[in-house]
């Protein structure tokens, strides 16, 4: 027999399970503003989150766990898996970034 908390808050994936997790994708950035007349109203315009997440509420089986309280949705999980760089331009990233950091440390 379900358990009737399920029907309250599902799983968006399996239907079964309850949602005790929500998708972390970053799904959009909120850019701050650069300019502006007092610092108190900047302060204020740039508390709080900067980025829009996915949230789609998940089971703890149907979440794929990114790292430590880091959990994506299959969907997103597919298309971090699609982003990562081939071999050939991963080289190039890391020696891009040993580069900055060297600079930096100068």
């Amino acid at each position: 027999m379900n358990n009737p908390r399920v029907f309250s808050n599902p799983c968006a994936i399996c239907r079964v399970r309850e949602a005790t997790k929500l998708c972390d994708y970053v799904t959009g950035y909120n850019n701050s503003p650069i300019f502006v007349n007092d610092y108190k109203k900047f302060c204020e315009l740039n508390s709080g989150c900067r980025h829009e997440t996915c949230d789609l509420p998940m089971c703890g089986e149907c979440a794929k766990q990114m790292g430590l309280n880091v959990d994506f949705c299959p969907h997103h999980y597919k298309l971090h898996i699609q982003a990562e760089l081939p071999a050939k331009l991963k080289q190039a990233q890391i020696r891009q970034k040993s580069k900055q950091y060297y600079e930096m440390e100068e």
